[in-house]
């Protein structure tokens, strides 16, 4: 696959490498993101952009907000700036290229996501550029989860999309940094499908933890409402 044009009801993602593929998981990631009122002042980071797609599902239901999207990938960032500047938010995000672990901010922010890479400690491909899209070679959890917190304003909230193998693992390095766990979303392919990733939300603030499943397909093999009422605002068909 060269080239593929992904459309959305208000904007189109174009991808130029195989590596940085529209998920299902991501897509429902950019779903469940919070609404903030326009007159909030919302700055938002988007840690690891890719070619927008979160930044994007993120300013549709937030016209107001502000967002930060940092992508590591000259080429990945070249085409999230493409796909903003075509798309009706262009005033609302700004695309860096640069790794995440050298950025500096000016300023904090009320809302983080990330789509972290998730095949840490396991076995890379020959591709560079599939490494960074996939692996945690520069950008562990143990560094992200810090900088988050770093970046986060006292009274803001972060997101991430994880494997669901390593929820534990992520929740527990949330709590060293005094970042606690306040949702977690588990997402399952099918019901006979054990769960295959997690959402995972923080906050500073320390409350009880609710916990969602979401389930894709039903055992028709047709998607489930709740997944149908999630992309709805998003999908042209669905």
């Amino acid at each position: 696959m060269a080239n593929s044009w992904f459309q959305f009801k208000k904007f189109t993602v174009h991808q130029q490498h195989a590596a940085m593929k529209v998920t299902t998981d991501s897509c429902l990631f950019g779903a469940m993101q919070p609404h903030f009122q326009p007159s909030d002042g919302i700055k938002m980071l988007d840690i690891g952009a890719g070619t927008g797609l979160l930044s994007l599902m993120v300013a549709q239901y937030n016209p107001g907000a502000c967002i930060t999207a940092v992508e590591i990938d000259k080429g990945t960032a070249k085409e999230a700036t493409e796909n903003i500047i075509a798309s009706p938010f262009s005033r609302n995000i700004k695309v860096i290229n640069t790794d995440i672990v050298k950025f500096l901010p000016d300023e904090k922010y009320h809302h983080i996501i990330c789509n972290p890479p998730f095949y840490e400690n396991q076995l890379s491909s020959q591709s560079k550029q599939k490494n960074i899209a996939h692996h945690a070679e520069s950008l562990t959890m143990e560094i992200l989860v810090p900088l988050i917190k770093k970046w986060l304003t006292p009274t803001g909230t972060a997101s991430l999309l994880i494997p669901f193998y390593r929820e534990n693992e992520v929740i527990q390095l949330g709590i060293l940094e005094k970042l606690f766990n306040t949702t977690i979303i588990r997402i399952k392919q099918t019901p006979a499908h054990t769960p295959f990733r997690s959402i995972l939300f923080f906050s500073q603030k320390k409350v009880e933890c609710c916990q969602a499943e979401i389930t894709i397909r039903d055992k028709e093999n047709q998607y489930t409402p709740e997944f149908q009422a999630l992309l709805q605002p998003f999908y042209l068909n669905l």
